[in-house]
């Protein structure tokens, strides 16, 4: 059994770097990883349509038809709302129109959503503007829930004409586990990496989970044939031992067929 405890020994230094991951210094609880959103600032994260002191910058391109938008999260974030603005510079809540309702989006836990969006309207047209909004309320650095905002700008394109490849899968990990993205929110606004990164992490910590339940998984395998072959083995050694039988000279006879 010392290869096993020593594997696990080896599987819980796997998990390590996940467990000691500071917060991202780029963003609140929750933000788009695609589209980029704007600048974060701690001082502004929950003012208002956009939760940042930036102006609109550089906008990205979206597809007018099967958009995505891809998120990151390192604390648990509540009543999430998907909203789109078309006027040129949104400045109130007022200015935007739900796309994506909470009731439509789970408690998101840290980790990585992405999820699919409405179709622009039909009068929308190939590099029109808009302004994404993502709203939600969080506890992330206090012992209240408080409301985020989140902004994303892009400019529309034709679906044949969108080449980009989107970062977008599913990974949750529960915060029991201690997720690469949310492990002290003390030191949320001082230092730590990127969601980018936070989103690598993630990933990276759910295969290296998969990696090491499949070792163990094979381990206890070949642990549980070998339990079995030495059952057999003193079975058969029982039987030797039932059947030698000695002669009268007492030398032992040849075991009965």
């Amino acid at each position: 059994m010392r290869r096993y405890t020593a594997f696990l020994a080896l599987a819980s230094l796997s998990f390590a770097p996940c467990q000691a991951a500071d917060t991202a210094t780029d963003m609140g609880p929750a933000a788009f990883l695609w589209p980029p959103d704007r600048a974060w600032s701690s001082a502004a994260d929950n003012t208002a349509p956009c939760g940042s002191n930036a102006d609109i910058g550089n906008r990205t391109e979206f597809p007018l038809t099967n958009g995505e938008v891809s998120l990151v999260l390192q604390d648990e974030s509540y009543n999430v709302n998907l909203a789109i603005s078309y006027h040129s510079n949104p400045t109130s809540n007022s200015d935007f129109v739900t796309d994506v309702s909470g009731t439509n989006f789970p408690e998101l836990y840290p980790g990585h959503e992405c999820y699919s969006i409405p179709n622009a309207p039909s009068n929308t047209s190939s590099g029109d503007n808009a302004t994404l909004q993502l709203k939600y309320q969080s506890t992330f650095d206090t012992d209240t829930n408080q409301t985020y905002y989140a902004c994303a700008d892009i400019t529309y394109v034709a679906l044949a004409d969108f080449t980009t490849d989107v970062l977008c899968f599913n990974v949750s990990v529960a915060t029991s586990t201690a997720t690469a993205a949310a492990t002290s929110t003390s030191t949320a606004k001082s230092g730590g990496l990127s969601g980018g990164q936070i989103a690598g992490i993630v990933v990276g910590c759910v295969v290296g989970a998969a990696l090491i339940a499949g070792g163990l998984f094979l381990l206890w395998g070949r642990h549980q044939r070998k339990v079995q072959r030495d059952k057999v083995v003193a079975v058969r050694m029982g039987d030797w031992g039932n059947n030698a039988q000695k002669t009268v000279s007492g030398e032992e006879s040849q075991p009965q067929a």
